[in-house]
């Protein structure tokens, strides 16, 4: 029997890849994912439209070599970014401060670091990507303004909200969505708590499907710490409608992970994953390392996304020069379970192991 999401979306499997930001999520991944009967998604949080217009167009002209059809199904994904007041140039200064040791260990100036980075415009990136004809598109972090959810009902487009706890659920089905993304607290990169000073209840993902599915009419897309088919079939029977997969997605062959990303998956396959806000100055999820546990405690953070802009540089010369120490490496508890080989057989293989997981 099919899910909610494959019948209204035409997918052959309940699986979502997630969309990451920031270089894993390439156009050839979600071609290939879109290919293998799941539903592709873009991380489109910090593109500008012509970014959009340009993975969406290499998109499009794979899916014509694939031979798939004009109308195949894919989401894309934004973030819902706060407004944010400039900082005090004691607030930066401090922030500096703390990240100068770690900067200089990848011969980046601190001085030359800066906070100033332009938040693109919500509405011009939904206007961008919808020109393409997405059959779905998410938001984390938040809800965006209620003309955004009309715009994108009036384009034929279905909307997915996240939500870490009833309460933002029950916003959720209030503002008009069709799904709801529940994000469990093993989840891989940025927690989707609408407000992360508040308190977090830390549900994790068979709690959280459980009770959103108990309380709430939507159908549930579930997500956090999901790497095979028993996992996929376990939050199924807790009432789940679909899956949505990242950290398993991260080593295929089609994503744009880096190198070192990848490497560092392997490596160091046995540490812990935690929460930080100390590269973005939003609690986000990765592999725990030298930049995590030195900047673990510290209050000079920047509040986001201003932070994510100040230790650019530095993730980008780690990350140059294979120093996984100081990546942002975002992934879900699990992430060690992650395969290498190509997006076809990973969704060959989870579907075969969901089919005997509900079979056994």
């Amino acid at each position: 029997m099919k899910s909610i999401l494959q019948d209204k979306l035409s997918l052959e499997c309940c699986i979502v890849q997630a969309p990451m930001a920031g270089g894993p999520t390439t156009a050839e991944l979600v071609a290939s994912v879109t290919a293998g009967g799941a539903l592709g998604s873009f991380g489109f949080a910090y593109s500008t439209p012509e970014q959009i217009h340009t993975q969406c167009g290499a998109f499009r002209s794979l899916c014509k070599d694939m031979q798939l059809a004009p109308d195949c199904g894919w989401n894309a994904n934004f973030f819902v970014f706060p407004e944010v007041a400039s900082p005090s140039g004691s607030s930066v200064a401090a922030a500096v401060q703390h990240l100068e040791p770690l900067a200089r260990r990848v011969d980046v100036d601190p001085d030359a670091m800066t906070h100033s980075s332009p938040v693109p415009d919500l509405h011009d990136q939904i206007e961008a990507a919808l020109g393409y004809k997405p059959s779905l598109i998410s938001f984390h972090l938040g809800i965006p303004p209620v003309d955004i959810i009309e715009r994108i009902h009036a384009a034929g487009c279905y909307v997915a909200l996240s939500a870490t706890c009833l309460s933002e659920a029950q916003a959720v089905q209030l503002a008009g969505a069709d799904f709801i993304v529940a994000q469990g607290f093993e989840a891989g990169g940025h927690r989707g708590i609408f407000d992360p000073s508040g308190d977090d209840e830390k549900l994790g993902i068979s709690d959280l499907v459980e009770v959103l599915t108990e309380s709430c009419g939507l159908p549930v897309i579930a997500s956090g710490g999901i790497m095979n088919g028993r996992d996929i079939a376990s939050i199924m029977r807790t009432g789940a409608d679909a899956v949505q997969m990242g950290s398993a997605f991260l080593t295929v062959d089609e994503c744009g992970s880096h190198e070192a990303y990848r490497s560092a998956i392997e490596s160091i396959g046995e540490r812990d994953t935690t929460l930080t806000p100390g590269f973005s100055g939003r609690p986000a999820r990765g592999i725990r390392n030298l930049f995590i546990d030195t900047m673990d405690g510290v209050d000079a953070v920047l509040p986001f996304p201003l932070q994510n802009s100040l230790t650019g540089a530095m993730r980008k010369a780690a990350t140059g020069s294979k120093d996984f120490e100081l990546m942002s490496l975002w992934a879900g508890c699990n992430y060690a379970l992650a395969r290498n080989c190509s997006t076809a057989q990973l969704l060959q293989e989870l579907r075969q192991e969901t089919a005997d997981a509900f079979a056994a």
